[in-house]
This record gives structure tokens, C-alpha cells and sequence, in this order.
């Protein structure tokens, strides 16, 4: 098998760009001050050599006191090494000048004259045995001027600022992986703490989980802990959600069950006996097997809602809520009220809106007096398009209108067995109309009842 790559730790990142930026700065300043220096001491050093070529140009030497009385004058501030020679007429002079001294026609001259010079890049030449000089030739009429400056004392001066940059290259290296290893650990420890919570905090997926201890800073590891904190208490409450479906779809289903089971039990018992028991119990079944079925339906329903992704389209909500009245009016029992107003679209899903508004209205007709009218509109505004329906019914107190929506949920325990329904109604309508992208609201009617508004924003 490949071994695969080690992951690199945050620690990693973070000191190694560190020490690539503190190598890369102290290179670029030290290859700087490496060619600012070097060229200073070449353009001196050229300088120098040409100083010493235009004096000895204007010398005049035709013999060995005349080039010596130059020689005294003028070599002892040449700070460079240099060969000279200088062909008249009746001889040829050379001499080498070496830390203030003179010596004419010394070994070391007769060996440096005798090897022929590498010529390399203009005036730059190199000599075998001897190094890199600067060499200048000049004549005047029957004399010929030769110099070759060495160019050493340079070349050991850059080579010690090459040791030197080396030296505190090495050192810059090594407090900058120092530095970079300090705050590496300082800005990966926050980082680090959250990374343990959160191991801990994912140990038991079916446990709530307890909220992480946000570190103050960086700001974006508080950022992070924040909204993995939002991401927790979100989790929690779908967990809780649920728990408490399966409970309350448990004990829906529990109900009609045991109804069953028990008149089943009724009839073996006693139906031989007492054989009128047995169309009574038969209805009793059919009953809750109907409330069952009915149960199931709303479940599959919520469940297709939760997972649902449709395409919106433009839809004529005038002309559908008016054909929805006028065909739902004759199953009220209450009078139902329109008050629609023309050509209003919005984007949606026919078979969910019509959903939406036979739920909304059903809803109205279990929880509103018989003579009291339930009313259905429509209006748009400015800035939205407003679906109410309103019934004149007990309403909802201020601190339930939201657990309305939960699944299961009523208004009044006491009489959840004697109004039909599986209390998912609400809770469907909730999510289809999210699907719809609209939202829903309920507020108090008055003078009494309550007010459910679809709001479709423009």
C-alpha cells in the first residue's frame, strides 16, 4: 500500500512559512549588502588602479632613479598589491609593490611577468599562480606603461562578508525557528483547546451535547467556536424534536391499537354469546383503524416535506383560492367568507398551496362555533403578498402561537381525543410553506379567534 502523506499540523504551518520568511529576508539583505559592497570596493579598486596608471603615465620615466623616485612617491598609499612595467627605450623596469615596499625586478616579478595573463572580462584578467587582477596598458611616444592591481585583498574582504552573512544567516535561522516555534505554539493553542472540546463533545452522538469553551481570541477561532456552539444547541434541540416525534407518535399509534386489540378481544370473548356486541365493535375497529391510517398519511406527509425539493412557478393565487372556496364551502359546516383580490401571482407549487389553505381551513372549522363564519383573502401591498385565514373560534394564547407548529402539539390537551386529528397538521403546513418560500404567522383575531397569515415577500 502507498504510505500516504503526513498531514501537516497547524504548529507545522505556520513555523515553517515563519522560517522561509525570515530565510528569504535575511538572504535578499545580505545578497544586498553583498553586491552594494563588492561593487563599492571594484569601482575603489578601479579607481585606485587608474590613479596610479595616469600618474605613472605622467612620470616621464626614462630610466631606473626616474622610476624609482616615482615609485617612492606615489606606490606607498596603494592599498592594492600591483605589478608595473614600464619598456623604454634603453630598458624595461618592473617591480611589485607589496604592503608599502619596493622591489625592482624581484623573484616575484620575474615569476609574475612570466606567465601569460588569462584575459576574462574587460579589464580583468587572471593570473596562474597569482589570482585576478586589473590590468591597463598605456604608451607614450617611445615608452610603454603596464599595470596589473591584484584584485585579493578584495576578494579576501568579500569572502570574509560572505563568512560574516553566513554566520548571522545561521543565527537569524536559529532564533527564527525559535521565534517561529513560540508563536506558532501561542496562535495553534486556541485552535488546539476547541479541536479537545470538540473531540470530547463528539464522543456520544445520541447524548446532548454540552456547548464548547470559546477562547476570547483570535477572533476567528472564536468565530468558530461560536457557530459550532450554534451548530450544538441547533443539534440538541433536533434531538429533543425527536425524542419527543417518537414518543408522541408511539403513543398516537399506542391509542388506536389497544382499541382495537381490546374490541378484537371483545368479540372472541363474547361474540359467540352475545352476538349484537359484534357490529359495535366492528365499527369501533373500522374507526381507529381510519384514525390510524389517517395518522400514518400526515407522517408520510411530514416526512416527504422535510426531504421535498421542487421548482417553484408563477401561480394565479387569486383564481386558485377562489375555485379552492368555492369547491371546500359545502364540508363547512360555518359560512365561509372571501375576500380575494384579482390577479395576484406568486411563485409556488399548486398542489402544496391548495394543500396549505384546505389544512389552514380545516383547522379553522374543528376549533370555531358552527355559526360563526371563517374568512379567506388575499391582498398584496408594496413590499408583500398576504394569505390570511381567520375564524372567529377560543384562539391561541401569546406563549403557544409558536409550539403550535411542533409535531403533535394542542392548545388544549383536554380535548385532543374529542377533536379529530393527529395534531401534524400544522406542522406540515409549516414546512410546505417553507418550501413555498414564504412564511407563516398567527396572531390574535378580533373579537376573538385566531388569524393565520401566509406572507410571500416581493
Amino acid at each position: 500500500m502507498p504510505k500516504t502523506k503526513p498531514i501537516p499540523t497547524y504548529e507545522q504551518l505556520i513555523n515553517k512559512a515563519i522560517k522561509r520568511l525570515v530565510l528569504t529576508i535575511t538572504l535578499a539583505i545580505s545578497a544586498v549588502i553583498l553586491v552594494v559592497v563588492g561593487a563599492q570596493q571594484t569601482v575603489n579598486t578601479s579607481h585606485e588602479a587608474r590613479e596610479l596608471m595616469s600618474s605613472l603615465h605622467q612620470a616621464n620615466i626614462n630610466d631606473v632613479p626616474s622610476f624609482i623616485q616615482w615609485n617612492n612617491t606615489t606606490t606607498r598609499n596603494t592599498k592594492q598589491a600591483a605589478f608595473i612595467r614600464v619598456s623604454t627605450k634603453k630598458t624595461t623596469i618592473t617591480t611589485a609593490t607589496k604592503t608599502k615596499q619596493t622591489i625592482l625586478t624581484s623573484p616575484s616579478s620575474k615569476a609574475f611577468f612570466a606567465r601569460r595573463p588569462t584575459h576574462l572580462v574587460g579589464a580583468l584578467v587572471h593570473v596562474r599562480g597569482f589570482g585576478f587582477f586589473l590590468s591597463y596598458t598605456q604608451k607614450d611616444g617611445n615608452n610603454t606603461y603596464q599595470l596589473w592591481v591584484s584584485l585579493r585583498r578584495l576578494i579576501n574582504s568579500l569572502l570574509v562578508l560572505i563568512l560574516l552573512i553566513i554566520i548571522v544567516t545561521l543565527l537569524t535561522l536559529a532564533a527564527g525557528t525559535w521565534w517561529a516555534h513560540q508563536l506558532a505554539s501561542r496562535l495553534s493553542a486556541p485552535t488546539i483547546s476547541l479541536l479537545h472540546e470538540t473531540k470530547y463533545t463528539s464522543n456520544n452522538p445520541d447524548a446532548d451535547q454540552p456547548t464548547l469553551t470559546v477562547p476570547t481570541s483570535p477572533r476567528e477561532v472564536n468565530d468558530l467556536g461560536q457557530a459550532f456552539n450554534e451548530l450544538l444547541v441547533a443539534q440538541n434541540e433536533r434531538l429533543q424534536h425527536e425524542r419527543q416525534f417518537i414518543s408522541d407518535a408511539s403513543h398516537e399509534l399506542r391509542t388506536p391499537i389497544a382499541a382495537i386489540r381490546g374490541n378484537l378481544s371483545l368479540i372472541r370473548r363474547r361474540g359467540e354469546a352475545h352476538p349484537e356486541v359484534i357490529p359495535e365493535s366492528l365499527n369501533f375497529i373500522d374507526e381507529e383503524s381510519l384514525r390510524m391510517q389517517h395518522l400514518i398519511e400526515n407522517l408520510l406527509h411530514l416526512s416527504r416535506a422535510d426531504r421535498a425539493k421542487l421548482t417553484l412557478t408563477d401561480q394565479d393565487l387569486s383564481f386558485l383560492l377562489l375555485q379552492l372556496g368555492e369547491h371546500y364551502q359545502p364540508s363547512l359546516s360555518q359560512p365561509l367568507k372571501l375576500a380575494i383580490d384579482p390577479e395576484i401571482h406568486v411563485n409556488g407549487n399548486p398542489e402544496m398551496l391548495q394543500q396549505i389553505v384546505v389544512a389552514l381551513l380545516d383547522n379553522a372549522h374543528k376549533y370555531s362555533p358552527a355559526d360563526q363564519p371563517i374568512t379567506l383573502s388575499l391582498h398584496a401591498t408594496e413590499h408583500a403578498v398576504r394569505l390570511a385565514v381567520a375564524d372567529l373560534g377560543e384562539g391561541i394564547p401569546d406563549d403557544q402561537k409558536t409550539a403550535i407548529f411542533q409535531r403533535f402539539y394542542r392548545v388544549d390537551q383536554s380535548r385532543s381525543q374529542a377533536i379529530e386529528g393527529s395534531g401534524l397538521g400544522l406542522a406540515i403546513v409549516q414546512q410546505l410553506v417553507t418550501l413555498n418560500h414564504a412564511k407563516i404567522e398567527v396572531t390574535d383575531n378580533h373579537p376573538q379567534g385566531s388569524i393565520f397569515t401566509l406572507i410571500w415577500a416581493k
